[in-house]
């Protein structure tokens, strides 16, 4: 059942799993900080606040979280995933990644790690380990990236760039177009930031994230 109390409990589920309390759940989603204060979850006359759909997928996007793990924070009898639906993806070091994709749809595999088991996303995804600062401010030593090629990418989806001269970068997608991607400035204030089609090597969608 969909209930104001369990919605905002999962959204501070979802802030534990991150290591975050609400008002950093809300700056890492793009969310004014106090956003999901408790004192805002009622309104001074009594009648309850909900979060709108708008600020719950930006909340997903910035933590990778899928909306059924939402839902089972929500409802947690709820079903997992069947274990069939589980795929076995490479983790590539993110020094590693600047490189055009192979036919196997990768990109170099000389800086593999290891591989890790998911939830089923797609054919033809990959994760990357970050390594160095090359992805920050969004992801930090350590996280682990999973990210697919061939997903569809809408406006405000999560996706790392290789540039065909060697540098990645992470940032949230304003627009792409057949001549140019525009990407979201990396900090509040900071510029977009528009890449011309010919100098992109690759882009693909984040798919989920474990920090």
């Amino acid at each position: 059942m969909l209930s104001h109390e369990r919605i905002w409990s999962a959204i501070d589920h979802l802030a534990q799993r991150n290591n975050l309390t609400a008002s950093g759940l809300a700056r890492r989603a793009g969310l004014d900080a106090t956003s999901f204060n408790r004192s805002k979850r009622v309104s001074p006359d009594g009648r309850k606040r909900w979060p709108s759909t708008e600020s719950l997928a930006k909340v997903l996007a910035a933590t990778g979280a899928t909306l059924d793990e939402f839902l089972r924070l929500i409802e947690p009898r709820l079903p997992a995933s069947p274990p069939e639906s589980r795929i076995t993806v490479p983790v590539i070091d993110s020094g590693s990644v600047a490189k055009p994709l192979g036919a196997d749809g990768l990109p170099g595999r000389g800086g593999m790690l290891q591989e890790m088991e998911l939830p089923g996303l797609g054919e033809g995804c990959f994760a990357i380990e970050v390594r160095g600062g090359g992805l920050t401010p969004l992801y930090r030593e350590g996280d682990v990236l999973v990210v697919c090629p061939h997903a569809e990418m809408r406006t405000g989806d999560r996706v790392v760039t290789c540039l065909d001269r060697g540098d990645i970068l992470a940032a949230e997608l304003r627009r792409r177009t057949p001549r140019a991607a525009e990407l979201k400035g990396p900090l509040p204030g900071a510029p977009d930031r528009v890449i011309p089609a010919a100098e992109i090597a690759w882009m693909a969608r984040v798919m989920w994230v474990r920090h």
